[in-house]
């Protein structure tokens, strides 16, 4: 037992020392780590790098491309599991291959790797997103990022066909051929972890301001989470520490997947709402419990002692809080603009896997502390769970990834919005249906075998049926997602993420008198604007905005309602700064989108020290900027509002 406390204390320790510097930074260290971090992730891997195209978002885009690949296998793989649990004999021709078909053992563990694989891998291509987003906009390495994805997949398709490879050339026991299927499953892709751990760090250093997003934490918990978890598992089975092991296993299968989803989650959903997160409270209260107790998915046998056992308990039992609070914390912010959640597939499907993730940590709090304490009486059950746990709440995750987090990466519009509404109820239709069918028919065998049925096949077998046919949906769902996103990497219409000096003002009246291009830059007069001199009414400003865009009209505006406080004070803080409005609105606008939401709003005030909002204060700010109304800032309406309580521009001399 002490070398499980030994190895919790080592991670809580380098995980404790690595989150205060990441916030605090390393002083006079930070930029010759920062050049050595470059040199290992560019020129190391001795010019393989250069094979991989450096371009803004591709690394993400490879950990999805990839990931779509595994979880399609997974999907075939998981309705192929469900059909020979009702015909045991269905898939026995495949047995000439070396496969145990005959007990489904083998397909298990297919199912398990290419499921497990493809959703981390998926999740953490929208992770890298959420991290070069509030970056500098790439990632520190996006070539780094390719090559770890195609390396990370390699090393998984190795461990799967090792058995059948080494059972050509010789015979190893069994032990031995577990070890080296850990070897490639777990300790050798940890490597490759760590590699997109420095890609990170290396990318949040260069954030934009000094806070540090949570979905960016959630990512760094996962990945250190994935790399302890893994040399756990590996050298625990080395020196034959069970309970290092176990421990292992459940930081690789619990922590990393459900950071994971938190991380998409509360980078995709905040920004599709238009809504800072809902309470940062809830954030921290999540992020912290989730790291301190025993989720329950994935269980199994601790085989420790009955004061153990009872502590186990105790924190899976605390483990429901930060489920809770998390996924709470999601819904009350989608639900501050249900609109703009339902009209994008994405964020729709990231509000759908928060509302099914607490049924189903309830539904597995009750089956994992049978398999934890070793009653073994709910192992099954436990089992379908787990499996339609990945299924629902992670398989509406990735459809979130691939609706909005892969368009962002590929500098593309999703190709078929309405293909991915279909996908994200086809997976959840599928997912919950499924799993409920195949737990009612572990209830009955479980009933059936207590009672002492020989028959048990002949009066589950129907439950199994049906089970197989309701993830068909699931199946057909994920080819659907599969299609779109190489429709959209294909042929989806190309979009500009790029920073951009022009200005969507049509039109800009002068005041008699002189000016500068350096001022006029700084109202946000682009290249292509008519300036008008003397032609059109003058505002107290000395400038008449015309035209904005092809909604806003300044003729419109009868009284601008400011917060002066706030708005006083970011003008002051431009002028301290010298920064223009124009370089200030790029500058928060984090995705490029030409327009700024409320989370990018609340996190500008905050960075600059001018407020700390609450959510509700920041969208009466929002809402009193925002002049059409679309629930967005765009630069023309900052700047007039800006505008309407700072001194005339115009007067000060160059």
């Amino acid at each position: 037992m002490e070398a499980v406390f030994i190895a919790l204390f080592f991670f809580f320790t380098v995980v404790g020392f690595s989150t205060y510097y990441l916030q605090k930074g390393i002083g006079t260290m930070a930029d010759p780590m920062r050049q050595f971090g470059l040199f290992l992730l560019n020129k190391a891997p001795a010019g393989v790098v250069d094979l991989f195209n450096d371009e803004k978002g591709s690394g993400a885009k490879t950990w999805m491309n990839l990931g779509m690949i595994w979880l399609t296998l997974a999907g075939i793989g998981t309705f192929l599991s469900l059909w020979h649990d009702y015909d045991g004999s269905a898939l026995d021709s495949l047995a000439s291959i070396g496969w145990a078909y005959d007990d489904g053992s083998a397909l298990d563990t297919f199912v398990n790797a290419t499921l497990v694989t493809g959703l981390f891998s998926i999740l953490l291509g929208g992770g890298l997103v959420a991290v070069a987003r509030s970056g500098a906009g790439k990632l520190a390495s996006e070539s780094n990022a390719s090559l770890t994805a195609l390396l990370f997949s390699v090393l998984t398709a190795t461990a799967l066909l090792l058995p059948t490879l080494l059972g050509l050339l010789t015979e190893l026991s069994a032990e031995n051929e577990t070890l080296l299927q850990d070897l490639f499953m777990h300790s050798l892709r940890a490597f490759i972890v760590i590699a997109v751990m420095i890609n990170v760090l290396l990318t949040v250093a260069q954030r934009k301001g000094e806070t540090i997003q949570a979905s960016n934490w959630f990512v760094f918990m996962a990945l250190s989470s994935f790399i302890f978890g893994s040399q756990f598992r590996f050298f625990g089975e080395l020196a034959d520490t069970t309970q290092v092991v176990w421990l292992g296993e459940r930081m690789t299968q619990s922590w990393v997947m459900i950071s994971l989803f938190f991380a998409v989650a509360y980078h995709l959903v905040p920004r599709a709402a238009s809504r800072p997160i809902w309470s940062d409270s809830m954030t921290k209260a999540s992020m912290l419990l989730l790291f301190i107790t025993l989720p329950p998915f994935m269980m199994s046998s601790a085989d420790a002692g009955t004061v153990l056992e009872n502590l186990g308990a105790i924190l899976m039992t605390l483990a429901l809080l930060p489920i809770f609070a998390g996924s709470v914390n999601i819904i009350m912010t989608a639900a501050g603009n249900a609109t703009g959640i339902v009209a994008r597939p994405g964020a729709m499907a990231a509000t759908l896997a928060m509302i099914a993730f607490p049924i189903f940590a309830i539904g597995g709090y009750f089956t994992s502390l049978d398999v934890f304490i070793g009653l073994g009486t709910l192992n099954d059950m436990a089992t379908t769970v787990d499996i339609g746990f990945l299924w629902t709440v992670g398989g509406l995750m990735a459809v979130a990834c691939i609706s909005e987090s892969y368009p962002l990466a590929a500098n593309r519009q999703l190709s078929s919005s309405s293909s991915a509404s279909l996908t994200t109820l086809l997976v959840a239709f599928g997912g919950i249906t499924s799993t409920v069918a195949k737990i009612m028919g572990d209830f009955t065998e479980k009933a059936l075998l207590d009672s002492g049925s020989e028959d048990v096949v002949m009066t589950d077998g129907g439950f199994s049926l049906t089970a197989a046919v309701l993830f068909y949906v699931t199946s057909i769902g994920i080819i659907l997602l599969f299609m779109n996103l190489i429709r959209t990497s294909v042929g989806g219409m190309k979009t500009d993420t790029t920073a951009s000096t022009t200005s969507d003002i049509a039109r800009y009246s002068l005041q008699t008198g002189e000016s500068s291009i350096r001022k006029l830059l700084q109202r946000g007069v682009g290249v292509d604007t008519v300036l008008v001199v003397g032609d059109d009414v003058e505002d107290q400003g000395g400038a008449e905005i015309i035209e904005v865009s092809s909604t806003l009209h300044n003729d419109e505006i009868t009284e601008f309602p400011v917060v002066k406080t706030e708005l006083e004070m970011l003008s002051d803080y431009l002028e301290m700064k010298g920064m223009t409005i124009f370089e200030f609105f790029n500058s928060i606008d984090l995705d490029d989108s030409g327009t700024i939401d409320g989370y990018e709003l609340q996190q500008a005030l905050l960075n600059s020290k001018i407020a700390d909002l609450p959510p509700w204060d920041v969208m009466k700010l929002m809402e009193m900027i925002d002049l059409d109304g679309d629930g967005r800032i765009n630069l023309p309406e900052l700047d007039i509002a800006i505008a309407r309580v700072r001194p005339n521009p115009f007067s000060e001399e160059e």
